[in-house]
C-alpha cells in the first residue's frame, strides 16, 4: 500500500446528486438526490438493474457525461476537500487518470484502436508526470507485466484488436493504476467475459487495490461479484438509493423488498432451490416516475397500501451504518428479509 490516506477516513463525499437527460420524448430523471461516502481504502459496490443510475452517477463525478443532453441539476462531490462538481474542465482533466481512475466496462471502445497499447498507457503517465518518453514506456511494460500480460515487451507494441477481451480489460486496469490513484471506479468490469476470465479480472482488481491502496467503487449488477469483492453496498433503483449496508448484513438481513428480490433471483449453493424467483414486472419509466414508491408495481410487501402509492419513501438511517427507503422496512426486519416476490 502506498499511503493514499488512512483507512476509514472519508475520501469522497457525494451529496444530493441529481442528473437528468433531455430527450425527444421528454426529460429522463436518471439520478435523484443520491448521497454516499467512500472511505479511504475501502471497496464500495453500487448494485442494481440496468438503468438504475449506477453508471450515470459515476460518470457525472468525473464530468464524463455529454452536456447536453445531460444536465447536473444539483450535487456536491467533495474529494480531498475539493468539489469535483465545481471544477473546470481543465481541473477535472488533472484529476482524471491521476487521483481518480476509471475502468470502463467495454475496453474495446475505451481504448484507441489506432494506437499501440504501450503508447496508450505511456500517454496516461506522461500526461500527469514529468518524465522522458522512454521512462514512461518502460513503466507501461512493467504495468502490463504486473497485470499478468505475458511477453509485455512484445504486447506493448500491439494494438487493442490483437488482445482478447480479458486481456484488454487487463490493459485497462494497468492504465488505471499507472499513476497510483487514490480512487478507482470500476464500471461493470466483467461484463461480456466468460466465468473463468471474470474470476481472473476480479482477482486482478483486488490485487490492484492492494497494490495502490486505493478506495474502489465497484459498479455491477452481479451480486456474486459484490459478495466476492465489496465491504459495503449501495442498492440503486430508478435513479435513487433504496438501501445501503455492509455486505454481510445486506445478504443476511435485507431491509428493502427490491434487495430481497435481487437476492432471490440468484442461484445459491447452500440451499435446495428448484427454480429461481425473478422480480416480476419491469423498472419504471424514468420519463414519468410514479408519485409514490417507484418499486410499488413490483412489490409484494406493499399489498396495495395507500402510503406506498402516494408517498415516495425517504432513505431512513436504521443505525449500524445501514439505511432503507421502504415504508415498511420494519416488517422485513421481523421476517429477517424472508419476503417472496
Amino acid at each position: 500500500m502506498t499511503g493514499n490516506g488512512r483507512r476509514g477516513e472519508s475520501l469522497l463525499s457525494v451529496a444530493d446528486l441529481t442528473v437528468e437527460f433531455a430527450t425527444e420524448d421528454g426529460v429522463v430523471h436518471a439520478v435523484n438526490g443520491v448521497s454516499f461516502d467512500v472511505a479511504a481504502g475501502e471497496i464500495l459496490a453500487i448494485v442494481g438493474e440496468s438503468g438504475s443510475g449506477k453508471s450515470v452517477t459515476a460518470m457525472s463525478l468525473l464530468g464524463l457525461l455529454p452536456q447536453p443532453p445531460a444536465r447536473v441539476l444539483s450535487g456536491r462531490a467533495i474529494f480531498r476537500s475539493r468539489d469535483l462538481m465545481a471544477m473546470s474542465g481543465r481541473e477535472l482533466r488533472a484529476v482524471r487518470g491521476n487521483d481518480i481512475a476509471m475502468i470502463f466496462q467495454d475496453p474495446m471502445t475505451a481504448l484507441n484502436p489506432l494506437h499501440r497499447v504501450g503508447r496508450q498507457i505511456a500517454e496516461t503517465i506522461l500526461l500527469h508526470n514529468r518524465c522522458r518518453a522512454a521512462v514512461a514506456h518502460a513503466r507501461a511494460v512493467d504495468l502490463l507485466r504486473l497485470v499478468g500480460v505475458s511477453q509485455p515487451e512484445v504486447r506493448a507494441r500491439q494494438y487493442p484488436h490483437e488482445f482478447s477481451g480479458g486481456m484488454r480489460q487487463r490493459v485497462m486496469i494497468a492504465m488505471a493504476i499507472a499513476n497510483d490513484p487514490s480512487l478507482l471506479i470500476a464500471d461493470e468490469p466483467t461484463t461480456a467475459l466468460d466465468v473463468t476470465i471474470q474470476a481472473q479480472v476480479l482477482s486482478l482488481l483486488q490485487a490492484a487495490q492492494r497494490e495502490t491502496g486505493a478506495a474502489t467503487i465497484l459498479i455491477t449488477h452481479d451480486l456474486g461479484v459484490v459478495a466476492e469483492m465489496a465491504e459495503r453496498v449501495l442498492v440503486m433503483y430508478a435513479g435513487g438509493i433504496v438501501e445501503h449496508a455492509d455486505v454481510r448484513r445486506l445478504f443476511r438481513e435485507p431491509r428493502h423488498p427490491y434487495t430481497v428480490g435481487l437476492l432471490h433471483s440468484i442461484p445459491r449453493l447452500d440451499a435446495d432451490v428448484q427454480q429461481l424467483d425473478p422480480i416480476p414486472g419491469a423498472p419504471p419509466n424514468l420519463l414519468a416516475q410514479p408519485s409514490g414508491c417507484p418499486f410499488v408495481p413490483r412489490c409484494a410487501l406493499s399489498r396495495g397500501r395507500e402510503v406506498c402509492l402516494t408517498e415516495r419513501p425517504a432513505l431512513v438511517d436504521l443505525g449500524d451504518g445501514r439505511a432503507s427507503a421502504c415504508h415498511f422496512h420494519d416488517e422485513l426486519a421481523k421476517d429477517k428479509g424472508a419476503l417472496h416476490v
